[in-house]
């Protein structure tokens, strides 16, 4: 399950610092907890400029604040992250709402689409504000129509903790990363040497989640892949993440492919005396890691999954 700080809780709606920094220890009580169940909580890069009061925002009351809630505060938030930007879904051309405001570009919007992606999502909040009720009502209007999801919203440490006994343990390995997505994912082939480019690699948990969600979003597309052609979902997928300037998946430039055909091409894991060129993949920005695999996806053929590691394409 991913957690997202809900920086639109902060609205300038303290009357004095004291109150926020009380309000901030039951934040970062929250934030603990997720930590405890080894989980990230995702803030917003330009969090430090939220308002605390209607004329001062964080930035400007940070040095009024006990020095150690101070320093473990703003170590998350302006330096250690992790950041939803970094592996943002929504685009900015969509258009989420809640409670009357737009919530595009804003952790809410991240969370909500998070859950219409059938992925476990759910909110941190700062109390009190504007954003305390639970679960929210979050309403997404595309071409097709407005669809809508509730995203439950968390201002204590007693409900997240009570949710977070609730789901499975995190990924804590490349080596489970692997076992999930072998089992998780049948209709997907994963080569042999798929993983092996990850050893070596320094674990990092919200790397592995990413890959997991892509590996999500492949599998459900291949599935939409009918002898007609794709179904009213492929289309909605390939809308959502094949497309656009934040797409998650894409094919490599014409000089990518020129400079490092080598790097991209992969054995076949079905023949013997064959080889794959694989410059299509799926993009994980925490990191700068990519997923590889064969493209076009084809109905009655198999896809196959040939690279998990860093970026290839490094000039």
């Amino acid at each position: 399950m991913e957690l997202f700080f809900n920086e639109c809780s902060l609205h300038g709606q303290f009357g004095a610092i004291e109150e926020f920094e009380t309000a901030l220890e039951n934040l970062m009580e929250m934030r603990q907890t997720a930590i405890r169940f080894n989980r990230e909580l995702y803030c917003n890069r330009n969090g430090i400029n939220s308002k605390v009061t209607q004329g001062l925002t964080i930035h400007q009351v940070i040095n009024s604040i006990e020095k150690n809630k101070a320093r473990a505060f703003m170590g998350w938030l302006s330096r250690t992250g992790p950041y939803w930007e970094d592996t943002r879904g929504h685009s900015e051309g969509e258009y989420f709402e809640c409670q009357g405001e737009i919530v595009t570009d804003a952790a809410i919007g991240e969370c909500a689409f998070c859950t219409f992606s059938n992925r476990q999502a759910q909110l941190v909040s700062i109390t009190p504000s504007n954003w305390v009720n639970s679960p929210l009502n979050v309403s997404w209007d595309r071409d097709e129509g407005v669809i809508s999801s509730q995203v439950i919203n968390h201002i204590s440490q007693a409900t997240l903790e009570a949710e977070l006994l609730k789901v499975k343990p995190p990924i804590e390995s490349w080596e489970q990363l692997e076992k999930q997505c072998r089992q998780n994912y049948t209709n997907l082939y994963f080569s042999i040497e798929a993983f092996t480019y990850l050893k070596g690699q320094p674990f990092v948990a919200t790397c592995a989640q990413s890959f997991i969600d892509l590996m999500d979003i492949l599998s459900r597309f291949k599935s939409s892949h009918v002898s007609t052609g794709r179904t009213n979902e492929g289309h909605d997928l390939y809308q959502d993440y094949f497309t656009g300037d934040c797409a998650r998946f894409s094919d490599s430039t014409e000089r990518e492919k020129r400079d490092f055909e080598n790097e991209m091409t992969f054995q076949h894991p079905e023949k013997e005396n064959e080889k794959l060129f694989a410059p299509y993949h799926g993009k994980v920005k925490c990191q700068q890691m990519r997923v590889h695999f064969t493209w076009p996806i084809i109905a009655d053929k198999p896809l196959y999954v040939l690279y998990f590691g860093s970026k290839i394409t490094k000039y």
